[in-house]
């Protein structure tokens, strides 16, 4: 059960005007001819979490007075075994006629069906589980709306997982190997076991653990004539062994970030570009707004080992070439003046196999930072608009 410490509360712009029962701050960007509004929450984010909870006992909160549940302890495992292995229909109800026919209890009953027993499970108000809908954006006249939960609630879900947990690594552990000539070198085939985990847990309270957290996000087709799409964010912690990491029970789902769906005039317009970039960056920085509110404090893992003080880190941002270049705000066109989301090498340099690779300055948030303060943004085929990753550590 998470618990919630309620003495930090979001920021909130000027405007107070609310729309239904949510209070949205609407804030205009750009200048008067654009025709799109950004919305930040104040409400929802104002509860920042200082406990996640992941022992083996539960409490689950109910909507209502009378709140369904498992019937017996037969019928919780069997949930279990439907979900662990996604089991289908006709699979489930030939379980539930070989059970039925020959178990031993009277009382240790099972659904009739699997249909049954899912909707059942549906409709438990598991918190972790559940997700948000928050309207983050206004563009001609449509209102984009975000599907997700708090990091820390994906956390929940992923380190209830108790396989995972028992894997999990939450101090630097340098690793050696014996070369050929008999000298030990050092390896890096985890990221417990690089210098950034070492300086970032130097840079931290002494007895706090660090909890790398990895993001992905890629749009997606949903169907095979590619008329549906959807752009989710999946979750995962490097402090999992890669070998683990790389199961799919090891990534949970954080969110569906939103898309501007417009006509082929629509996109020509002059603020669309503009639109989408920050339609982007909104939603992540609603996603990630977790992490910046506990950079200094952390929060409480509770395990059935004892409690794990544990701060925070967005680690990596995983994605494809486009992603990356959303991600970073850099111009994503091949022919422009600098073309790698990575660094600031001119595009007419890529091919030269003499450069000096001493020489290659990397986009680092400080130097794009003085890039947009210098009006240069252009010249560095950089988006004149400011990123909320750099405010992360």
């Amino acid at each position: 059960m998470l618990i919630f410490d309620e003495n930090s509360e979001s920021e909130t712009n000027n405007n107070d005007e609310e729309e239904g029962n949510d209070e949205i701050d609407r804030t205009d960007v750009g200048n008067k001819e654009q025709n799109y509004t950004l919305l930040s929450l104040t409400d929802e984010s104002a509860s920042i979490s200082t406990v996640i909870d992941v022992k083996s006992v539960q409490i689950f909160k109910h909507a209502n007075n009378s709140p369904p549940s498992f019937p017996n302890l037969a019928y919780e495992a069997f949930v279990q075994l439907l979900v662990k292995h996604h089991l289908s229909d006709s699979v489930a109800n030939d379980i539930i006629g070989l059970f039925n026919n020959f178990h031993m209890d009277p009382t240790a009953t099972l659904p009739s069906n699997a249909k049954a027993a899912r909707k059942l499970l549906d409709s438990m108000q598991i918190s972790h589980v559940l997700y948000k809908k928050s309207i983050v954006m206004e563009y001609d006249q449509i209102q984009y709306t975000l599907h997700y939960r708090t990091i820390f609630d994906a956390i929940k879900e992923l380190l209830c997982n108790k396989e995972i947990l028992n894997h999990c690594i939450f101090d630097y552990t340098p690793s050696y190997a014996t070369n050929d000539k008999g000298e030990e070198e050092k390896c890096y085939g985890e990221q417990y076991n690089c210098e950034w985990w070492c300086r970032t847990q130097a840079s931290i309270n002494r007895g706090v653990k660090v909890l790398s957290i990895i993001l992905y996000s890629d749009a997606t087709t949903c169907d095979t004539l590619g008329k549906t799409s959807e752009h989710p964010v999946f979750l995962t912690l490097g402090n999992i062994p890669f070998w683990r990491r790389n199961k799919p029970d090891a990534k949970v789902l954080l969110a569906y970030l939103p898309k501007i769906k417009a006509s082929d005039e629509q996109k020509r317009q002059h603020d669309f570009a503009l639109a989408k970039h920050y339609l982007f960056h909104h939603s992540m920085e609603i996603i990630i707004e977790p992490i910046k509110s506990n950079l200094t404090r952390g929060f409480d893992l509770h395990t059935d080992n004892g409690i794990i003080w544990c701060y925070p880190f967005l680690s990596i941002l995983l994605g494809d070439l486009p992603e990356q270049h959303a991600i970073t705000l850099t111009y994503s066109f091949a022919n422009c003046n600098i073309p790698c989301y990575a660094c600031t090498t001119p595009k007419n340099e890529f091919n030269n196999p003499l450069i000096d690779h001493s020489e290659i300055q990397l986009r680092t948030p400080t130097m794009m930072q003085y890039v947009l303060q210098e009006g240069l943004a252009a010249e560095y085929s950089l988006q004149n608009i400011e990123n909320p990753f750099w405010k992360l550590p």
